[in-house]
């Protein structure tokens, strides 16, 4: 997968796609703040877990996300979700909420990269629509991050978000975290993201451990079974030895026999 200049390389797993207008649904733990309903996709399933594809068949594994040539994006796709955590946030340039957000997104972001670097991705979805245009958007309101537009499975759908602006956080496992509308600022962004940060580093590092217990139990077998087969070969070694003893003290005996039985 080709690498993007702000967020690092391009991750495993994928998300969501973009949101077709502006809404006020808000999940577990969501801020609510003036924006604009509209209309829900698809039936309601989890809130907290991808819903299918949007033919309305289930779906398995990550989505896959349109990123495009931008500040901080780079044309290709990226899979939701994927190694660490990934935060969401569904726009439409003419939204003022929209506008009002990307600054303290883009504050909380650069403060958490500094301390999780890779751990932590950031992309933002919209609707498609000309791309030159909304580079120049981009760039006028301090996106430097993921830019992508919805194709295929959505990840709206799959998330059942409705509406924009809002921001999602989801685990490497696919498991959406937190849901908020509006435009909270830099401070409560941070407060959402960082912990669920921490939470996925906790489980990587329980997840590395278990991993080296695993190899230490497997070599310790291994070291058990070597052991074994030496001493059965030595065993077996000291065996032949004493066999060729008795045959040599045979065959002297019989030397002897045979000599006295000539005298």
């Amino acid at each position: 997968m080709p690498s993007v200049g702000g967020d690092g390389p391009m991750k495993r797993r994928t998300l969501l796609a973009g949101v077709g207008s502006v809404g006020v649904l808000v999940g577990a733990g969501g801020i609510l703040s003036g924006a604009i309903p509209i209309d829900s996709f698809g039936e309601p399933r989890s809130a907290n877990t991808p819903s299918g594809n949007a033919d309305g068949t289930d779906g398995d594994g990550p989505i896959e996300l349109e990123t495009i040539e931008a500040t901080g994006s780079e044309a290709g796709t990226l899979e939701v979700p994927n190694d660490g955590v990934t935060v969401a946030m569904f726009f439409a340039p003419s939204c003022g909420n929209c506008q009002a957000l990307m600054p303290q997104l883009r504050s909380a972001r650069d403060e958490l990269k500094e301390e999780y670097g890779d751990d932590l991705t950031v992309v933002s979805i919209t609707p498609e629509q000309d791309h030159d245009e909304l580079r120049e958007w981009w760039d006028e309101h301090s996106g430097n991050w993921y830019l992508g537009f919805h194709s295929g499975r959505s990840l709206a759908s799959a998330y059942q978000v409705v509406g924009y602006p809002v921001v999602i956080i989801i685990d490497e496992n696919g498991e959406k975290r937190r849901h908020m509308t509006g435009n909270p600022d830099a401070r409560k962004l941070k407060y959402a993201i960082e912990p669920e940060l921490e939470a996925y580093r906790e489980r990587a590092a329980e997840a590395e451990s278990e991993s080296d217990a695993d190899g230490d139990t497997e070599n310790e077998s291994a070291s058990t079974k070597t052991e074994t087969e030496t001493e059965t070969e030595t065993e077996t070694g000291n065996g032949s030895e004493s066999e060729t003893e008795t045959e040599s003290e045979s065959e002297t005996t019989e030397t002897e026999t045979s000599s006295a039985a000539s005298a």
